[in-house]
């Protein structure tokens, strides 16, 4: 099949052989789209570094051999093609979105697609995931706009997981897919304010766009400060503010603990792969929670693919470009900008 392999810094578009047979339980889908994640970015520029924290944090699902090609890309949407053995919620010619896990037969461990040598990634023409991870795409969505659900629904989980309540206030750093998600999530919530920082003029317009109350650019007013003003003049609400670390910048968490009011809360949502240094005495002191996304959730991804297909979340705002599988190279480029781009798609039929 055709595809777009990653290996030494560039994307190669190549006919490489096709995903394993489909095995109990598993479902072959014909890739429509696929969004470039933020993660595709990190693992891109620091293969090595991504699987070794993979692996030394014992998490197998994204571990694979990166001295050798692989096909990236999990934020799918397509086509049902062929349906493995025992599988009876699906039949071939349902269109279908996604988390893209599949479990390897052999070994009985279950991998992310992209990030496995075997099972290719969507930067391609044909997956194999487990049938338990995907979804019917409801009538009148577009297989595009579905693949956000992937990426927003992160902020759901986050949300719930949370506990954040109306009477509580949300602080969301940084305003990428991740950021936007979570700034949806916080308003379909009810909280009292939403108040989102970032740098980007571009993302923040996205952001109001999205729901946000206030946006603040942090490198000329500091979003915490902000608050403390809103709650000495009666502004602030009841309940607590919850801090949603979006950004994955280092340095960030160590400023979260020692400028956060007292009894807040951090929900970090994305992580550096670098080392980050906290001193934990600090958040003590202060008595602030930080959860990196323990907890209960309850339909996340269906919910936010509810919404898109409800025409809840202005999905055309979040998708800022589109590219041929030639054109990947230039798309993680282009990426790398906040005033460029927020979410591209990829078009393995393009």
């Amino acid at each position: 099949m055709r595809a777009a392999e990653y290996f030494d810094g560039r994307f190669t578009v190549t006919d490489v052989t096709e995903p394993p047979a489909t095995g109990p339980g598993q479902l072959r889908i014909k890739v429509a789209a696929c969004g470039i994640c933020g993660s595709d970015l990190s693992m891109s520029k620091d293969p090595c570094r991504f699987v070794s924290v993979a692996a030394a944090g014992g998490f197998p699902l994204a571990v694979f051999d990166h001295s050798k090609p692989i096909v990236l890309g999990h934020e799918y949407a397509g086509t049902v093609v062929e349906c493995g053995a025992g599988v009876t919620d699906f039949e071939v010619g349902d269109r279908v979105a996604g988390i893209g896990v599949a479990t390897e037969a052999g070994t009985g461990i279950p991998t992310i697609i992209g990030y496995s040598n075997e099972y290719h990634g969507a930067f391609g023409e044909f997956i194999v995931v487990d049938g338990f991870w995907v979804r019917k795409v409801p009538d009148g969505l577009s297989l595009e706009h579905a693949t956000l659900a992937e990426p927003l629904h992160v902020g759901e989980m986050h949300v719930q997981q949370s506990g954040l309540t109306e009477t509580d206030a949300a602080l969301v750093i940084g305003c990428g897919s991740i950021g936007l998600g979570t700034i949806l999530a916080a308003k379909a919530h009810g909280a009292h304010t939403v108040i989102a920082a970032e740098p980007s003029p571009k993302r923040r317009e996205l952001a109001l766009k999205m729901g946000a109350d206030i946006v603040v650019d942090p490198d000329e007013q500091d979003p915490i400060e902000l608050w403390n003003s809103m709650l000495a003049e009666g502004k602030g609400g009841s309940g607590i503010l919850i801090a949603y670390e979006c950004s994955g910048r280092v340095g960030t968490l160590n400023t979260l603990t020692h400028t956060l009011p007292f009894g807040s809360r951090i929900q970090v949502v994305a992580s550096p792969f670098g080392d980050e240094t906290i001193i934990p005495v600090v958040a003590q002191f202060r008595q602030i929670a930080i959860n990196f996304g323990h907890g209960p959730y309850h339909e996340a991804y269906e919910t936010v693919l509810k919404r898109l297909a409800d025409g809840e979340i202005d999905a055309e705002a979040i998708i800022t470009g589109g590219v041929g599988l030639d054109g990947l190279g230039d798309a993680f480029e282009a990426l790398r900008d906040p005033e460029a781009h927020v979410k591209i798609l990829v078009l393995p039929g393009a």
